[in-house]
């Protein structure tokens, strides 16, 4: 209770501190930069271009119109920064000092992309994506829209070093497959953490594709930037901010299945069909922003069951206060019920499952909500606290989910960002969480973190960058055990001349096991039954990366990195040697030592543009030298598109090596995957079309043990905003 007691008198003292440095808030100044950023080849406004003054954290985002406002600013000599993805930067000098209000059309250039981004999740706080110390990528909505994803997961797989393996997100082979274990991928909505409170996986289908205005990837173990959870990185999905003036959009995608490639496997006669509707509205009244999502997916999916009826609901606000601060309230909810295909009944009928399989139907449910308030008290100091909320129901094989109450997080953060001097910058504060779970199965169980965490970025020079950051977690599961972990973490970035960057990173990340990992005990009365083992200690990484960015012109990027990742304590969800009994087990060390590669180039006056990225691994236990299990050694994707005027051609080939070793089926044989994905569009008026061929020559694959991957299928989608 003491110990209990201690932590909240910390929160009640951070609170008082940001609730005393309000006061602290001098007179505002009537200095004024505003204006309109335009895309120099084609005059289109661009939304969501970021604009921001140097050395400093004022800043705004363009809205629908391109328009941007930065307001109260003394007379001086200001240095502001125009960024948009796939856009060259600009910084442009603006004088208060003779005129106090100053309106600009600046238009920017078309150039790489992934060298003009402003992120926050390598640092906690705005940073440009190229000088930038870890790796990170970042997937827009652009290209989402273009491949008309409808899962993020599946999107991600563009990607450089993501892998899917099951509806396990793999960053550099650090995750494997664990159905029913934790990610080792920490998924953050909006830098909100969302991962479920009781098995601590990722629900992809929490938020339609269409509210998500970019993802950024940070690869690697990041806890000292987010604690629990970011074993071998960070995916942050940022949604859409509601624009000036009244927006709709839609999208409307239909498609059918082709028949299976081996026709022994064809199933039923009945024509097999998908169909998904997405429908956005954005408006702003006075200070109030509103923004809604709404989408429905409906499918039969291409096998026995694999029926899908799926809602999504998503509502985002942000009420611009008197002051200047903001306040920003996001809901989404999502509700499914569908089938289960958890394993082919045998290889000649691999679209069909066993008898004992057909009843595996279940109910999902999840709702996320935060409520954030932003407050910039000067150029040099601002400040964030949150609250959210996380309630998920997943579903489960074996018909368990009716077993299973909605698993409840809480958490909150308080966040100072500050500028003691130009080239110094520093992010600080606490994060809390609470987690409730309770099932037959384990009963009902409670967990309580608690962790500090302070951040710099040292511009040491023009051409020199240093970033370091240390966190202390402690994660406190009720009546049972107390864990900590000190993740420290630093790293440079080089800028020998333009256009080269050369950057180094080290870090430390852990996972504390989750309730269901632990506690999960179930008699199913058939041939798999679940064993608990409370015993579990955290999983541990350490990783090092080194790498270099390069680009030529306007044109031509790429991106080279070597990584090493060392893993402790991994936990696996294992068969127990001649018993039919699953548990979870540590495993003894592993190590991932890889390079990643990208490349994009652009030529024929941007009408033409190539980007592939290869990824080799070798992932293996550090004793033995045994291959980690459910770990591709290679991994690629190359996308070739075309444009030219108003038509559209791309494709996307997406390759991944045949996995050296599995734990459930060790016997069943493994193919490589090679898939072909192409795609036509035609726009007119503002309406997109797009024709769709997934999986083009029909690839036999599997995505998981006994789990053949999607068959031939072709789509047909309109889309259009107004």
């Amino acid at each position: 209770m003491k110990n209990r007691s201690n932590k909240i008198c910390f929160i009640f003292i951070f609170t008082g501190f940001l609730l005393l440095s309000i006061n602290s808030i001098k007179a505002q100044d009537s200095g004024e930069i505003s204006g309109t950023v335009v895309s120099k080849k084609t005059g289109e406004k661009l939304a969501g271009a970021h604009v921001q003054i140097k050395n400093s954290f004022l800043g705004d985002v363009c809205d629908g119109k391109g328009r941007f406002k930065l307001t109260d600013l003394k007379p001086a000599l200001y240095r502001i920064k125009i960024t948009y993805i796939g856009y060259k930067s600009q910084e442009i000098p603006v004088d208060l000092k003779t005129q106090p209000k100053v309106n600009l059309t600046i238009a920017l250039e078309l150039a790489p992309v992934q060298m003009e981004n402003i992120i926050v999740t390598g640092s906690r706080q705005p940073e440009d994506l190229s000088a930038a110390v870890a790796s990170v990528s970042v997937l827009n909505a652009r290209e989402i829209r273009s491949r008309n994803s409808f899962r993020l997961d599946e999107a991600l797989l563009s990607v450089p070093g993501i892998s899917l393996v099951g509806e396990n997100i793999n960053i550099r082979g650090g995750s494997g497959y664990n159905r029913l274990g934790g990610s080792r991928v920490l998924v953050l909505l909006d830098d909100v953490p969302i991962l479920t409170s009781d098995l601590a996986t990722a629900n992809w289908n929490i938020i339609p594709v269409t509210a998500v205005d970019h993802v950024e990837i940070f690869k690697g173990a990041a806890s000292s930037l987010y604690g629990s959870g970011a074993l071998s990185g960070v995916i942050n999905i940022i949604t859409k901010n509601p624009d000036s003036g009244s927006d709709f959009n839609f999208r409307q995608s239909m498609g059918i299945y082709d028949n299976p490639a081996v026709p022994e496997w064809k199933w039923t006669d009945k024509t097999l069909y998908y169909n998904r509707t997405d429908i956005g509205y954005n408006n702003r009244f006075g200070r109030l922003g509103l923004r809604f999502d709404i989408a429905w997916f409906n499918s039969t999916g291409d096998r026995e069951m694999g029926k899908i009826n799926r809602w999504y609901f998503t509502g985002k606000s942000i009420l611009t206060l008197p002051d200047f601060s903001n306040l920003t309230l996001f809901l989404t909810y999502s509700y499914e019920n569908r089938d289960l295909f958890l394993r082919w009944i045998r290889q000649n009928n691999a679209l069909n499952v066993p008898s004992a399989d057909r009843n595996n139907h279940f109910k999902l449910e999840g709702l996320i909500g935060y409520l954030l308030y932003n407050k910039l008290f000067s150029h040099t100091l601002s400040t964030r606290a949150r609250i959210s909320v996380n309630q998920q129901l997943i579903g489960l094989p074996f018909n368990l989910t009716s077993a299973f109450k909605p698993a409840l997080g809480f958490s909150g953060e308080m966040l100072i960002n500050w500028l003691p001097f130009p080239d110094h910058s520093l992010s600080m504060g606490i994060d809390y969480k609470r987690d409730q779970a309770e099932s037959e199965y384990y009963k009902k169980r409670s967990a309580i973190g608690l962790s500090p965490f302070i951040q710099e970025i040292w511009k040491i020079s023009q051409i020199w960058q240093l970033n370091a950051g240390l966190r202390y977690d402690t994660y406190n599961l009720v009546g049972d055990s107390v864990e900590t972990q000190l993740s420290p973490r630093v790293g440079f970035s080089y800028q020998p001349r333009p256009g080269t960057i050369i950057h180094f990173s080290y870090g430390r990340g852990f996972r504390a096991a989750s309730v269901v990992e632990r506690f999960l005990s179930v008699d199913t009365g058939g041939d798999v039954n679940v064993l608990p083992n409370p015993r579990l200690r955290p999983e541990r990484s350490t990783l090092f990366d080194f790498g270099l960015r390069q680009s030529l012109g306007r044109s031509v990027y790429g991106e080279i990195t070597a990584f090493f990742s060392s893993y402790q304590n991994l936990i696996e969800l294992t068969l127990i040697p001649q018993s039919l009994n699953l548990q979870y087990i540590t495993y003894p060390d592993g190590e991932i030592f890889g390079l990643e590669t990208a490349f994009q180039w652009t030529v024929w006056m941007d009408r033409i543009n190539i980007k592939t990225n290869f990824t080799w691994m070798d992932p293996k236990f550090s004793g033995s030298g045994q291959p980690l299990p459910y770990r591709p050694r290679f991994i690629g994707f190359f996308t070739p598109e075309f444009r030219y005027g108003p038509f559209e051609f791309g494709a996307d080939f997406r390759y991944s090596s045949k996995l050296k070793k599995v734990l459930v089926y060790p016997k069943d044989e493994q193919v490589p995957t090679k898939i072909w994905n192409l795609r036509f569009g035609y726009e007119r008026n503002g309406i997109h079309y797009k024709f769709l061929i997934n999986n083009a020559v029909n690839y036999n694959y599997t995505v998981s043990e006994r789990v053949l991957g999607e068959i031939r299928n072709y789509a047909f989608s309109i889309s259009g905003d107004f």
